[in-house]
């Protein structure tokens, strides 16, 4: 009667096969190469697990780091343009070599992508505020140390490491889900 996958538990654990969807924590950095293999890895995973998941990315910061990253995401993630954006960042990151914590590369990805209007405007509302201090809030609640995390249903903190690679994760988490949907 246990749930499959290895997790270590920081909240309380949902009863098996009990759940219309599963909500799935995402905790990444732009500049995490762990991330970014995740996000290819897992791109498939999510579209075909789209009506059992809701997939929640929330990008984090490592010390020093500037959060002009994280305000263009949420911006683009309001008007539809999330995951363009997390593309973008993790593409400019990894196969252009620029570090997206740069807030110079942040608006030329902004004026780039077509959304500069709306990030020059909103980048420093209370809202996109609210969701990076959130963001903060949680990694101190699931005792994050690094990056990618994954949570599930608030209480599941998936040990990526033990499932050797990010393509064996993502061809194992099915299991995990399974054993939680109804």
């Amino acid at each position: 009667n246990t749930i499959r996958g290895n997790y270590s538990l920081v909240g309380q654990l949902p009863k098996k096969n009990s759940l219309k969807k599963v909500i799935f924590e995402e905790f990444i950095n732009f500049g995490c190469s762990h991330c970014n293999k995740l996000h290819n890895a897992s791109k498939n995973f999510r579209i075909k697990f789209s009506d059992k998941v809701k997939f929640i990315d929330i990008p984090i910061l490592f010390r020093g780091q500037n959060d002009a990253p994280l305000r263009l995401y949420y911006i683009a993630k309001k008007i539809g343009k999330g995951d363009l954006v997390k593309d973008e960042l993790f593409k400019a990151s990894f196969e252009h070599g620029v570090n997206v914590f740069d807030p110079s590369i942040v608006n030329f990805l902004a004026r780039s992508i077509g959304i500069n209007k709306e990030f020059q405007k909103e980048k420093q509302n209370n809202w996109v505020n609210k969701l990076i201090e959130d963001g903060k809030i949680k990694v101190d609640k699931y005792l994050i140390t690094g990056t990618p995390s994954i949570i599930i249903e608030k209480a599941m903190k998936m040990d990526i490491a033990r499932y050797g690679s990010m393509s064996n994760f993502i061809n194992k988490i099915p299991d995990t889900i399974e054993d939680l949907i109804q």
